[in-house]
């Protein structure tokens, strides 16, 4: 949304237009401002913009840098259960392999290039 606006966006009109809960999109915009990609201002008139270029955002930096966890079994997070086919297990690393892969795969585009192919947010219609 903000790759398709060259002004700031409201947190408010954010959280309308994706019909997600303001609290929500305050801590992912905390989140993306700590990592450099949005610039925010305060007060009337303010809002979120872009601080990086879209053609310059790599979505699987992005997501590498926003998710910390990946464990698509409990085994693979790092307070898990031991696993009790360890030494000796090839899902693990199967699913290691895996979880490279589907970020590699992001790594091949960046946030300009997805957004030439999305449209803009419907707007919510009213209950």
């Amino acid at each position: 949304m903000l790759a398709k606006s060259d002004e700031e966006i409201s947190i408010d009109v954010i959280s309308e237009r994706l019909s997600l809960p303001k609290s929500h999109v305050m801590k992912i915009v905390a989140q993306l401002s700590g990592l450099g990609f949005v610039a925010t201002q305060r007060g009337r008139g303010g809002g979120v913009k872009l601080d990086t270029p879209a053609d310059q955002i790599n979505v699987g930096q992005v997501v590498r840098q926003l998710e910390r966890d990946f464990a698509v079994v409990d085994c693979l997070a790092e307070s898990g259960p031991a696993c009790v086919f360890e030494p000796r297990c090839a899902l693990k690393p199967a699913m290691l392999e895996a979880t490279e892969a589907f970020l590699g795969v992001l790594e091949n585009y960046t946030l300009g290039e997805i957004v030439k192919g999305t449209q803009a947010p419907r707007v919510a219609k009213a209950g």
